[in-house]
């Protein structure tokens, strides 16, 4: 079967960022479960406090797509429930930043090729022009880009560096400095609780290729599990390649609902 050739599009342009009415939007959900209420509190109750309804599409159009397609991450009402409990600010973000990144193929393929290739060497930075040009470059196999105008390439490489400093990435502007990810334990538990509901299995949650994108290594997560160990979540030991995980509590939910209060 030959492999489908992913079409890339400017969505940083429809919706922008929003990172802080994402926020707003998967905590409606999380409180109504219906997509069709959220929508009318935006419109109705201007719930993203926003003067102009051409915005409020586009972000409910953004919040469709990151949110409530199908990207095998935890769904928006177990996200948005994780929102509304007292973890820090930080550990937010980086609960939101996947869903930027698998439901955007062009900012994806930016962020392996551009940030994750270079994160760990020396010195690392990146900057507009340095995007700009791959934009260029991968034009030469994507027509869709050959297309964009000149406008266009500078507004959204200028968007995925804005990207990267909302979710602390890089630097502030006008530096061009990449930032490690350092993951947190909160956004990391919700992940591999959900990995390993959907798989069953310890080695389904570790290898996963979320992270990757969260850059966990083998290191960081060796230490997540046993930081989430000691706070209660789960039991975890490991003896080379012998483990032994057990969640403390029988669904992601019940996590969610008996463990950070």
């Amino acid at each position: 079967m030959a492999k489908e050739i992913v079409k890339f599009q400017a969505h940083l342009q429809r919706g922008g960022l929003g990172l802080e009415e994402m926020k707003r939007l998967l905590v409606a959900y999380a409180e109504c479960g219906d997509e069709f209420e959220v929508k009318r509190k935006a419109f109705e109750e201007n719930l993203l406090g926003k003067t102009s309804k051409w915005i409020v599409k586009d972000m409910l159009y953004a919040f469709r797509r990151r949110f409530l397609s199908n990207s095998g991450l935890p769904p928006a009402e177990l996200v948005g429930t994780l929102l509304k409990l007292p973890i820090p600010e930080v550990a937010k973000n980086q609960l939101l930043f996947p869903y930027f990144i698998v439901t955007d193929p062009l900012a994806e393929r930016c962020y392996r090729d551009l940030v994750l290739s270079r994160v760990n060497t020396q010195n690392p930075q990146l900057t507009t022009k340095e995007v700009r040009e791959y934009l260029e470059a991968l034009s030469l196999n994507h027509p869709e880009l050959a297309k964009w105008s000149e406008k266009l390439k500078e507004r959204w490489s200028r968007g995925f560096l804005t990207m990267l400093r909302r979710f602390n990435l890089m630097e502030r502007n006008p530096k061009t400095n990449l930032k490690r990810l350092w993951l947190l334990p909160e956004p990391f538990a919700l992940f591999w609780l959900w990995f390993w509901e959907q798989g069953g299995s310890f080695w389904s949650a570790a290898e996963h290729p979320l992270w990757e994108l969260l850059q966990v290594d083998e290191r960081r997560m060796e230490e997540l599990l046993v930081e989430g160990q000691l706070k209660g979540w789960w039991s975890y030991q490991r003896s080379g390649p012998i483990v032994d995980f057990q969640p403390r509590f029988q669904t992601l939910r019940e996590w969610l609902e008996n463990a950070l209060d």
